[in-house]
C-alpha cells in the first residue's frame, strides 16, 4: 500500500502531496508525531521497533510515533498512532504538546510535534511494528542512553534531551 503525505516548505506550510518513498528518499519535508506515554507504574513507555521496519529497525524510540498522512491533523495523527501500534484508544483532549521541531536530517527532514499522553497507559504493542515495550524511570533512560547510545533511534537521541525537560510526573 502507497502511503501519500503532505510535503511541506519550509515553514510547514502544504505545497503538494509525496509518497513516503519519495518523502525518505529525496529528503523532502513532511510531518510526524513522537508520543510519550506513561505506564501504570508511572514509568515512560518505550518502544523497540520491529526488525522488519524500513526506518530504525530494532533500535528504542519513543512510546509510539508516525507520519501525519495526507490530510491529516498532528493530533489526529497522533491519536491514530497510539490504536495502530499500541492498542491504545486516546482523544485528541488527553495530549499535552512538548515541543515542535524543524526538519533536520537527524529526523529524517520531518517536522515534528511530540506530545505527552495525559493519563497512564497499559499497551498491547502491534508485532508488525514493535518487537518490545519497557517502562522505565528518567534517570535511568538517562544512564542507559549514555551507556548504550547506539541502542536508541537517531531521532530519539535527537529529541529527547529537548522534550526530557518538559515531561511531567515521569518517575
Amino acid at each position: 500500500m502507497i502511503e501519500f503525505f503532505d510535503w511541506v516548505d519550509r515553514t510547514d506550510r502544504i505545497i503538494g502531496v509525496t509518497t513516503r518513498e519519495d518523502a525518505h528518499r529525496l529528503g523532502l519535508f513532511h510531518r510526524a508525531v513522537h508520543l510519550y506515554a506513561r505506564g501504570l507504574s508511572g514509568g515512560l513507555v518505550l518502544q523497540k521497533r520491529s526488525d522488519s521496519k524500513d526506518l530504525d529497525p530494532g533500535l528504542w524510540t519513543v512510546s509510539c510515533s508516525g507520519h501525519v498522512d495526507r490530510g491529516e491533523s498532528y493530533e489526529f495523527a497522533a491519536t491514530r498512532e497510539m490504536g495502530e501500534e499500541l492498542n491504545v484508544s486516546i482523544k485528541e483532549n488527553e495530549l499535552c504538546e512538548l515541543l515542535r521541531s524543524d526538519p533536520c536530517p537527524e529526523n529524517g527532514y520531518e517536522f515534528v510535534r511530540s506530545y505527552e499522553v495525559k493519563c497512564p497507559v497499559d499497551p498491547i504493542p502491534d508485532p508488525l511494528e514493535i518487537s518490545e515495550l519497557r517502562e522505565i524511570g528518567l534517570a535511568d533512560l538517562d544512564e542507559w542512553m549514555e551507556r548504550e547510545p547506539h541502542h536508541f533511534a537517531p531521532s530519539f537521541r535527537h529529541l529527547f534531551p529537548f522534550a526530557r525537560k518538559r515531561l511531567l510526573k515521569i518517575t
